[in-house]
């Protein structure tokens, strides 16, 4: 089983847990989030009862209090490794794929994200409502997002750099997950994430805020 690495220790303290000192007291805690995110992925978080998650951790409820005070706050660490582990996946994408196609493979691993993982997102919609510092690793996430397509777009050579605007590249990623989140939370139509269009579109929309221009 995948534990977080050390540099998540002040993330989960800053969501309200506290350090784990020990070993095996560590093991214990990163053991209960990774059940608890595999759990959200499927189903609402409203409706996991803390006695679930320790009977599938094989420990008792006064272990999971031991390192958790609240439900809120284990799921609170629960944003954080999701938020981990979906970083390295979406850099890789925008570092290692050709230029051209970049947009294209972001746009489509998001739409698998966020359409297989809804359940999740909602209920990371709502958590945030209580405590909006709890979605600060996604924004840091997009932010760090951003900041590789930049390097990307500047050793572009087929880049026309006077073209370069990095607030409007930087709002594209804000454009990319606005839809993304609202798609999720609120369904708006005229297009969902089983409509092959959605990431066409919105990829054309994340394009034309970039306003980049390519030499012939």
């Amino acid at each position: 089983m995948n534990t977080p690495s050390d540099d998540l220790d002040e993330d989960f303290e800053r969501a309200g847990v506290p350090r784990a000192l020990q070993s095996r007291s560590r093991l214990l805690r990163d053991t209960l989030i990774r059940i608890s995110l595999d759990i959200a992925r499927r189903r609402s978080f409203d409706d996991v009862g803390i006695v679930e998650i320790c009977g599938q951790a094989g420990c008792s409820t006064g272990a999971f209090y031991a390192r958790f005070p609240d439900k809120l706050t284990l799921f609170k660490a629960v944003m954080v490794m999701a938020a981990a582990e979906s970083r390295p996946l979406l850099e890789t994408i925008v570092r290692e794929t050709p230029f051209p196609d970049i947009l294209d493979r972001l746009l489509a691993e998001q739409v698998r994200r966020f359409d297989g993982q809804d359940a999740f997102f909602r209920s990371a919609f709502r958590v945030s409502l209580v405590d909006p510092e709890a979605w600060e690793p996604f924004r840091r996430n997009a932010r760090n997002l951003a900041s590789v397509y930049l390097e990307r777009v500047r050793a572009e050579p087929g880049v026309v750099a006077e073209s370069i605007d990095e607030g409007r590249i930087r709002f594209a990623f804000q454009v990319m997950y606005g839809v993304l989140n609202n798609t999720v939370s609120n369904q708006p139509g005229p297009y969902t994430f089983a409509d092959p269009a959605f990431p066409r579109l919105l990829g054309i929309a994340m394009r034309e805020t970039m306003g980049l221009q390519l030499r012939a």
